[in-house]
């Protein structure tokens, strides 16, 4: 079931100290810009790319940009531990996916689904969440203690979702979450922003 934190969950539903950001989003940005020098007003440079380049996102025949189709770098690790993506992913969100003081603002428990509806639950998820201007979503896959000898299939089956099929398109990177959101029975993603 996908919820939204309300006011009285971990993260509630209030918006951040700057522009509805979330204190985690500013410091991961100003971590970001730390080196970032301003241009030389006098200076010829390009900022944006020329027009017709091909390097900014075109716009679809419905006049809404394309969403880039590029597969996450999935990584696992011997402790358990998964990491999902984007090449491009600056290193201050991956360090913000394992910040024990990350507040998520929507989340999504898959206990009980299988593989395929799972998959289908994520996508609807990742993408209203993003639509709705959402950036870090907890997915809740469980810890396989009642599955079969054990084991986390489900949490296997949402990370390849996420890293190779439909629900990439909205997702940034991922992580096994920090353990005051679940550890190793749930994914903490940061998703794309909103276009």
């Amino acid at each position: 079931m996908a919820r939204s934190r309300g006011k009285g969950g971990k993260g509630g539903d209030r918006k951040g100290p700057v522009g509805g950001r979330s204190e985690a989003d500013l410091a991961a940005l100003e971590r970001a810009l730390s080196d970032v020098k301003p241009l030389n007003p006098a200076s010829k440079k390009r900022v944006m790319p020329a027009p017709g380049s091909g390097s900014a996102a075109r716009p679809s025949s419905r006049g809404t940009p394309i969403r880039p189709t590029e597969s996450l770098i999935l990584e696992r690790e011997a402790n358990g531990i998964i990491l999902g993506k984007r090449s491009s992913t600056h290193p201050s969100i991956l360090d913000a996916l394992e910040d024990p003081k990350l507040e998520v603002q929507a989340e999504c428990d898959l206990h009980g689904q299988t593989a395929r509806e799972a998959e289908r639950q994520v996508l609807r998820f990742v993408r209203e969440a993003q639509r709705s201007g959402r950036r870090w979503v907890l997915i809740i896959v469980g810890k396989g203690l009642h599955s079969p000898g054990g084991k986390a299939t489900l949490k296997s089956s949402v990370a390849e979702a996420l890293s190779k099929r439909a629900p990439a398109r909205f997702v940034l990177a991922f992580r096994t979450a920090p353990r005051h959101l679940g550890g190793t029975g749930a994914l903490v993603a940061r998703l794309v922003d909103r276009l």
